[in-house]
């Protein structure tokens, strides 16, 4: 035992002294960093260096890991009235960054131009990419990876471009005649990150026809609305640290609310009616047992959920 408690390493934190920084302290503990394996494949065409060694369909192949940026809203039962449901984690659309018990691979199909994309087609919870840090790969091969990683994301971010990406089966099986493909767009930011998120097809868009902007306002429409926008305080970017809604003191709520109900005991444990009543003024010397609340990690992090990106900063168009 004294072997074991010598060989053990212990990671020393220092931490600012304020409620957000013990928050995202307790809060990594929801992200997995184990390194036993890479997450997911990002393949890419080899480009035009190898067509006269090797076939068109020689891929380029970035190996990488899978962060969680937000928790699940779905996730945390009845915090939206009850109505929210836990995603379907074999959705092929979905994807879980925890635990990494499953590769994915998605294949760069074209590129898209940053403004080209509308928001109204961008749906789900977003990942982080970034390089992998798997043990079990050779020590060039993973400097070459990262990289490689680098220089993606920096010629994303000067071209100003978006990648758009198509996710292979998950399964490969004589008996599977059809196979739904999700789709992704692929974001590059500041940081040495890439930005993840499921895009609409066609089967899943709503018919809607959008019309045009009025050139001219009735009178007096404009001047209040013009007035009702200036009073509004503006801000130069959305910090979520700034806006609370009450979740925590909810979720406390729900966890302790078992603790006022009075347990029913055993039919053998129940006093018998022909015992005579105690005195009243004698105080009760037994109370009920207190139940445990739930940990952070159990009530956080469910059996199939998913896995810092840009640490330093908010995203711009993140």
């Amino acid at each position: 035992a004294d072997v074991a408690i010598l060989g053990m390493d212990i990671d020393v934190q220092t931490i600012e002294d304020n409620v957000i920084s013990l928050e995202m302290l307790f809060k990594t503990w929801l992200h997995d960093y184990s390194t036993e394996r890479e997450h997911l494949h990002l393949l890419l065409p080899s480009g035009g260096f190898s067509h006269a060694t090797a076939p068109k369909t020689t891929l380029m192949c970035l190996k990488c890991d899978l962060q969680e940026r937000l928790l699940d809203p779905a996730l945390l039962s009845g915090t939206v009235d009850g109505t929210m449901r836990a995603a379907d984690l074999n959705s092929p659309s979905q994807m879980a960054a925890w635990p990494a018990t499953e590769l994915y691979k998605l294949q760069v199909v074209k590129a898209l131009k940053s403004e080209g994309v509308c928001e109204s087609v961008v749906y789900g919870l977003p990942f982080i990419i970034r390089p992998t840090s798997c043990w079990q790969l050779d020590w060039d091969d993973l400097e070459t990876n990262q990289h490689s990683f680098h220089a993606l994301c920096r010629s994303l971010l000067q071209r100003k471009w978006m990648l758009l990406a198509k996710r292979e089966p998950r399964n490969v099986s004589p008996n599977w005649n059809i196979t739904v493909h999700s789709y992704y767009i692929i974001v590059p930011s500041d940081s040495a990150t890439l930005l993840v998120k499921a895009v609409a097809i066609r089967e899943l868009l709503l018919p809607s026809t959008f019309p045009a902007l009025l050139a001219e306002h009735p009178e007096g429409v404009h001047a209040p609305i013009e007035s009702a926008l200036n009073s509004l305080e503006v801000e130069v970017a959305y910090n979520p640290l700034h806006v609370k809604s009450n979740l925590y003191k909810y979720l406390k709520s729900v966890l302790y609310k078992p603790l006022h109900r009075q347990q029913a005991q055993p039919r053998d444990q129940r006093p018998e009616r022909h015992q005579p009543k105690q005195h009243q003024s004698r105080a009760k010397a037994t109370v009920a047992p207190l139940l445990m609340a739930a940990s952070p990690v159990q009530v956080f992090r469910p059996a199939a959920v998913r896995r810092d990106s840009c640490e330093r900063s908010l995203l711009p168009k993140e």
